[in-house]
């Protein structure tokens, strides 16, 4: 017996898009951008998030609701708050 709801196969879907969008957005920033999605409480994804592998004075981490808002802030990153600490890591300055 089937036992998969209409909701099942819907969330299926997006998640599916989902990956797909996820996929193509970490192509498209290779090297600059980690991308993925935060999970809430109940398990679900949650916020699209980047995180900054690459991109010199901007901001660590971007946070968006939806993959568009988050490939608006990819394009044109806020800057860094702060500057690193000079001298950590044994080099002496």
């Amino acid at each position: 017996m089937d036992t998969t709801t209409c909701d099942d196969n819907l969330r299926d879907a997006k998640d599916a898009r989902d990956q797909e969008l996820l996929n193509q957005l970490n192509a498209a920033y290779h090297g600059r951008w980690r991308i993925w999605r935060s999970v809430g409480e109940d398990g679900a994804p949650a916020a699209w998030v980047a995180t900054n592998i690459g991109v010199t004075d901007a901001a660590p981490t971007l946070h968006a609701t939806t993959p568009e808002r988050l490939q608006a802030e990819l394009e044109s990153p806020p800057a860094r708050c702060a500057r690193r600490f000079s001298g950590l890591g044994g080099v002496h300055e």
